[in-house]
């Protein structure tokens, strides 16, 4: 079962962290049955994927472009937003204070510049249609070889008759 996040509201930290956070603590409070909330951010021109592990109380960035040494901005603000949501729900981690802890995980890497949301599309295709009932690692789902141009079409193709077909506006 996987939780979705307005890739819109979850980019706007850069003009109001504040408005961001709480959209984020809400979200997860409303998917806190779910076992991924997942949703797509755009940082520096480029297209990522935060994925929150609920019940293992971590969250995966998966990035196409790891290879070049940046520091994302949103980690801080999405640590925030686990806080705030931990504080809303009245839940507490067993064993440690409400961090959440914030794994970049080792994925395909795009070998152009303009790729990256195909990136998204698939995993967030893969994560949704083949691992969110099973217990596999999000490092098995996201792992294996770039995407070649057909790839990248069948990515396009999926996630829009998947959208299509499962998801509702409102």
């Amino acid at each position: 079962m996987v939780g979705y996040l307005c890739p819109e509201r979850l980019s706007s930290y850069e003009h109001d962290a504040r408005a961001m956070q709480k959209y984020v603590a809400d979200a997860l409070k409303i998917h806190e049955n779910k076992r991924y909330v997942m949703g797509a951010f755009f940082e520096n021109n480029h297209w990522m994927l935060v994925v929150f592990c609920l019940e293992d109380y971590y969250a995966c960035i998966l990035d196409s472009l790891q290879a070049e040494k940046k520091e994302m901005k949103i980690i801080e603000e999405l640590k925030l937003s686990w806080i705030l949501n931990c504080v809303q729900c009245g839940k507490r981690h067993p064993t440690r204070k409400n961090e959440l802890e914030c794994k970049i995980i080792k994925c395909p890497q795009q070998p152009r510049s303009y790729e990256c949301g195909y990136y998204v599309m698939k995993w967030m295709y893969d994560i949704t249609v083949n691992y969110s009932k099973r217990k596999y690692s999000l490092e098995k789902c996201v792992s294996g070889s770039n995407m070649t141009a057909q790839d990248m079409d069948q990515a396009r193709e999926l996630c829009s008759k998947f959208c299509k077909d499962n998801l509702q506006c409102g």
